[in-house]
């Protein structure tokens, strides 16, 4: 993929800092995880930066909201509540996305993504030497095994292919139905 000159400085200006964040979010999250769930993080390659400047979904390019993205996976639906509290507790709450459990935006019929993210920003221990990432926006996605499983399973099928092939997709779409129901 050939990378515009442009979107690769503004990529390689935020790189760094997120790497460091990466760590920070790593070193911090980790040991308060439950036995049993799950952790990943990773922070955006400069294609996939480029796909989604490209594609239009970003409204500022200094602060792309997922450059640095976090998941944890529980083992249940119930836990999900737990996972949020530890979030909400160790960074600054920004943005719920869907803002509710019980309301959904979607159509019988349509099957969007809308895992449930927490958009949340790094707060400084003030008894620590100031990280110079105080207020830098993150994602942070709370799932269950089945629905991490289903994204591994269809995530480039569906969001990173250049072919797009209907049955494929149908088929995944079905299968994410099942899960949500």
């Amino acid at each position: 993929m050939k990378i515009p000159a442009s979107i690769r400085l503004l990529y390689a200006d935020q790189q760094e800092s997120r790497e460091r964040l990466k760590d920070l979010v790593d070193c911090l999250l980790r040991p308060r995880l439950q036995n049993g769930w799950h952790y990943e993080s990773r922070v955006k390659t400069a294609e996939s930066f480029t796909l989604k400047v490209e594609s239009g979904r970003v409204h500022d390019l200094l602060t792309v909201e997922d450059f640095f993205a976090a998941t944890i996976v529980v083992r249940n639906g119930l836990e999900v509540a737990e996972a949020e509290r530890i979030v909400v507790e160790l960074f600054a709450a920004h943005e719920r996305r869907p803002p509710l459990d019980t309301e959904t935006h979607k159509a019988p019929d349509q099957f969007p993504f809308d895992d449930l993210r927490h958009y949340v920003r790094w707060k400084d221990d003030p008894t620590m030497p100031p990280s110079g990432l105080d207020g830098v926006l993150f994602e942070i996605q709370i799932k269950t095994f089945l629905q991490h499983a289903w994204s591994i399973a269809t995530h480039d099928l569906i969001y990173k292919s250049d072919d797009a092939n209907w049955g494929k997709m149908r088929i995944a779409f079905q299968i994410k139905a099942m899960l949500e129901h």
